[in-house]
């Protein structure tokens, strides 16, 4: 079998070796570009199965690459992971909107950069029904949070998701449980776990995002979906309840 060809996308030579050398030891194919013009120049050239895309390049940055694919045809729109500063989780929602698969926070390691390229290539997507809706106690909330970003409005999607949580810290189980059912909300199932699973990591007793995980990956055993579990049925779950209704 052909492997799977690697675009990998930074200006520092450094993180370019380093994401080489990981992935050229699984038998990928990789190569390289050191900034946003000479990435889509490449993948305009050859497409690639996948871009690993640094979101701070001079030149041509990845918000403006990843703005550029929009218009590709599918069949020549590679998947893209991009790659984000420790804590600029704004920015991962924001390229996320824009077609990014999942986000790696630097600094990564080489292990974290294998685990996430082989999720995004091998692991099958679950598949859920167009018409699938979230509970319907939350969808108005989650419009008002989709009309935001559709709008480019992250400062406003920012302080919603933030007032949902009830909290100011954005590094906090609370967030990343409720930004995770924000991408469950989009269908973005492997979004969703990892910041289920991040949540869990800052707080091993936060059940909520206990709850959401084990739903998710009961759904994954499966490979199906239900209407009435899509969001969790447990509001607790959800953290939704806390948003005040005069919040524009």
């Amino acid at each position: 079998m052909k492997p799977a060809s690697i675009l990998v996308t930074d200006d520092e030579s450094g993180i370019r070796l380093m994401l080489r050398t990981a992935l050229e030891s699984d038998g990928y194919f990789v190569m390289e570009a050191v900034n946003g013009r000479e990435a889509l120049d490449s993948i305009a050239m050859r497409t690639p199965d996948l871009v690993v895309l640094d979101l701070n390049m001079p030149v041509l940055d990845g918000m403006a690459v990843l703005e550029a694919m929009k218009d590709l045809a599918a069949a020549a729109k590679p998947r893209v992971i991009v790659l984000t500063a420790y804590g600029s989780i704004p920015a991962a929602v924001k390229a996320t909107r824009l077609g990014a698969v999942d986000f790696l926070e630097k600094p990564i390691t080489p292990a974290e950069l294998r685990q996430t390229v082989r999720s995004v290539l091998d692991e099958p997507e679950l598949k859920f029904p167009e018409d699938a809706a979230p509970h319907p106690e939350y969808e108005d909330v989650l419009n008002r949070i989709r009309k935001t970003l559709r709008l480019a409005d992250y400062a406003t999607a920012e302080a919603l998701l933030m007032k949902a949580a009830d909290r100011n810290d954005k590094q906090s189980a609370e967030y990343f449980n409720l930004l995770g059912v924000l991408y469950e909300a989009q269908h973005k199932w492997r979004l969703a776990r990892k910041c289920y699973c991040k949540a869990i990591d800052l707080n091993q007793h936060f059940e909520p995002a206990k709850a959401n995980m084990r739903r998710l990956n009961e759904l994954r055993s499966l490979g199906r979906s239900s209407q009435a579990v899509l969001l969790g049925d447990e509001a607790d779950g959800l953290l939704f309840a806390r948003l005040p209704d005069s919040q524009n």
